[in-house]
C-alpha cells in the first residue's frame, strides 16, 4: 500500500513532532516516495520528486525572503511531496515569505512543533516504503507470468482483462483508440456501462501509435500502487493480443510519427510531407502544434475535440501528447485558433492534472516546426503555469525562448539593467513594488483594474506607483519603456532569479 502525506504525518515516528499543515491542504493525498532530511538551502536539484523533506530550519532563519521563496518554489518544481520545518529556538515561526510562495504554488508546508530525531523518522517510514516496493515488485512479476501464459495458450484480450480483474479485485475495461468501449471484465460488478471518468487509466501503444486505453475502477479502499503496476505490466500483453485481431493501420502509425516529428519539421521536411499525405492532411492548410502533459484519463477526449476544428494527427503516451491540427478552411485561421483555445480552456477546466500549450497558427506545413516548437517550449515551463489550464504559447514565446540556457546570461543582464533602480529599494518593500508594477502592466496600465487585482484602495495604489515611478525616473505609461519593463518582470520569474542589486 502506498503512503500518502497524511499517512506519513500520522505515522508514530512523526506524529510525536505535533505536525501542523500550514499550506497546501489539497496535497494531503500526495504519495510519499521517500523521507529525506537536509539543512542545505539549494537541496532541490538533488531530489528526484516524491520526497517528504525534513529540515530543522536553521538555514531558513538566516536566508533572505527571496531565498526563502526560491527554496520552496524549487521544491515544488521538483515535485517534492512536502517540506516539514521544525520550529523552535533558531526558527520561532515559518517565514511569511516562504508560506506565501508555497500557498501560491499549492505546495504543502508542514510545521513540526516538537523536536523528533529525523534519522529515526526516516528509518521507520522508509522501511515501510521499501517493504511496499518489494511487494509491488513480486506482484508485478507474478502478473507478467500469468499474462504471458494466457497469450502462450492462445488467449485473447478478454482473457487478459479477466485476469487483471482477478489479480486487482477491480472492474477492468478496455477502450479503443476512438474512445469506444471494446470490452470489460466478465464480472457483473459496477460500473455496468463504464467510462473513463473516475478510472485509473493506462494507454496501450503499438509501435508508438495509440491503440487502446486500459481502465481500472478501484473500490472504496484501493491499492493504487498495485493498480498502477498492473497497468504497466499489462500494456505489452494487451498490445500483442490486439495485433492478432485489430492492428493499427498505416495511417495510425503515420499520424503518430507526424506528431512526434512536428517540433523538428525543418530537419525532416521530406518525411513530414510523406506522412502528411498518408494521414490525409492538406499541407497547404494552416496548422497548429499542441503539446499536452497529463494523465491518460485527462488526455482522453482530446482527439474528438480537435477533430471538430479540422484534421488531427496525435501521438500520446501515458503522460504526454503531441497533436498536429490542420485547420478547416471554413473559418479564417486566426478566428479558428481563438475558438479552439476557448473550447480547450473550457474542456481543460475539468482536468486538474493537465497542462495544455497551444502553438501559434502557421500558414503551411513547412512552418509547422515554429508552432510545435513554441508549444513544447511553453510546456517545458509548465510548473510556472499551474495545472488544469490551457496556456497560449503565442503569449509566452518571448519569455520561454529568452530563458533558455543559450540566452540566459544575456537575459539576466537585461533584467538587471531594466529593474536595477527598483532593486535598490529596501528588501521589505522591493518585492511589493515589483508586484505592483507587474500587475499594473498586466492590466494595460489601468489603475482601476490594478487596484481591484491587488485588493487596494486607489489612493494606496497611487502611493505605490508614485514610489515605483520615482525609482524608474518617470512614468512608463504609454512609452516604449513599458514593454521593456514588462518583459523584464516576466523574465525575472522565468529565470527564477533572486536578484540582488549588482
Amino acid at each position: 500500500m502506498a503512503m500518502t502525506l497524511v499517512d506519513v504525518l500520522r505515522h508514530p515516528s512523526l506524529a510525536a513532532a505535533a505536525p501542523r499543515l500550514r499550506t497546501g491542504h489539497d496535497g494531503l493525498g500526495r504519495r510519499v516516495r521517500w523521507v529525506h532530511s537536509s539543512e542545505v538551502l539549494e537541496i532541490a536539484p538533488l531530489l528526484r520528486g516524491g520526497e517528504l523533506l525534513l529540515t530543522g530550519g536553521d538555514m531558513l532563519a538566516g536566508a533572505s525572503p527571496t531565498e526563502q521563496r526560491r527554496y520552496v518554489r524549487e521544491l515544488a518544481e521538483r515535485h517534492v511531496a512536502a517540506v516539514a520545518i521544525e520550529t523552535g529556538v533558531q526558527l520561532s515561526d515559518i517565514p511569511e515569505a516562504l508560506l506565501t510562495e508555497a500557498d501560491e504554488v499549492g505546495f504543502p508546508v508542514v510545521e513540526l512543533r516538537k523536536v523528533v530525531p529525523f534519522v529515526g523518522v526516516a528509518e521507520a517510514v522508509n522501511a515501510e516504503l521499501v517493504n511496499a516496493s518489494v511487494m509491488r515488485l513480486r506482484f508485478g512479476g507474478e502478473l507478467s507470468r500469468a499474462l504471458s501464459t494466457i497469450l502462450g495458450d492462445g488467449g485473447g484480450v478478454q482473457q487478459l482483462i479477466d485476469e487483471l480483474h482477478h489479480r486487482t479485485g477491480t472492474t477492468v475495461a478496455l477502450f479503443g483508440r476512438t474512445g469506444g468501449l471494446m470490452t470489460r471484465s466478465s464480472s457483473s460488478e459496477p460500473p455496468e456501462s463504464p467510462t473513463l471518468l473516475g478510472a485509473v487509466t493506462s494507454r496501450v501503444t503499438i509501435r508508438g501509435a495509440h491503440a487502446a486505453t486500459l481502465a481500472f475502477y478501484p473500490g472504496s479502499e484501493p491499492d493504487l500502487d498495485l493498480i498502477t503496476v498492473a497497468g504497466e505490466r499489462a500494456g505489452e500483453a494487451i498490445a500483442l493480443a490486439l495485433l492478432r485481431t485489430s492492428p493499427p493501420s498505416a495511417r495510425d502509425f503515420a499520424a503518430s510519427e507526424l506528431a512526434r516529428l512536428a517540433g523538428r519539421a525543418e530537419e525532416h521536411r521530406g518525411r513530414i510531407d510523406q506522412l502528411c499525405e498518408i494521414v490525409g492532411l492538406d499541407r497547404h492548410a494552416a496548422f497548429i502544434g499542441i503539446a499536452v502533459s497529463g494523465t491518460a484519463a485527462a488526455l482522453h477526449g482530446l482527439d474528438g475535440l480537435l477533430w471538430r476544428h479540422g484534421r488531427a494527427a496525435i501521438d500520446a503516451t501515458d503522460t504526454e501528447a503531441r497533436a498536429v491540427l490542420s485547420l478547416s478552411s471554413r473559418t479564417p485561421p486566426g478566428e479558428a485558433r481563438a475558438s479552439l483555445v476557448d473550447e480547450l480552456t473550457d474542456w481543460a477546466g475539468d482536468h486538474t492534472d493537465l497542462v495544455l500549450a497551444v502553438g501559434p497558427v502557421v500558414p503551411t506545413l513547412r512552418t509547422l516546426g515554429a508552432s510545435m516548437g513554441a508549444a513544447e517550449a511553453c510546456l517545458a515551463r509548465q510548473s510556472a503555469h499551474g495545472v488544469g489550464m490551457v496556456v497560449d504559447s503565442a503569449d509566452t514565446m518571448p519569455v520561454d525562448w529568452l530563458s533558455t540556457d543559450h540566452y540566459r546570461p544575456s537575459a539576466q543582464r537585461y533584467v538587471q539593467g531594466q529593474l536595477a533602480m527598483l532593486l535598490t529599494a529596501r528588501r521589505s518593500e522591493r518585492d511589493l513594488l515589483l508586484q505592483t508594477l507587474e500587475t499594473y502592466l498586466d492590466h494595460g496600465c489601468n489603475k482601476t483594474r490594478t487596484a481591484t487585482a491587488l485588493h487596494l484602495q486607489r489612493q494606496s495604489l497611487y502611493g505605490r506607483l508614485e514610489r515605483v515611478f520615482s525609482l524608474l525616473g518617470g512614468d512608463p505609461t504609454g512609452t516604449e519603456r513599458a514593454l521593456a519593463l514588462h518583459l523584464a518582470l516576466k523574465l525575472r520569474h522565468a529565470l527564477r532569479l533572486g536578484i540582488e542589486p549588482g
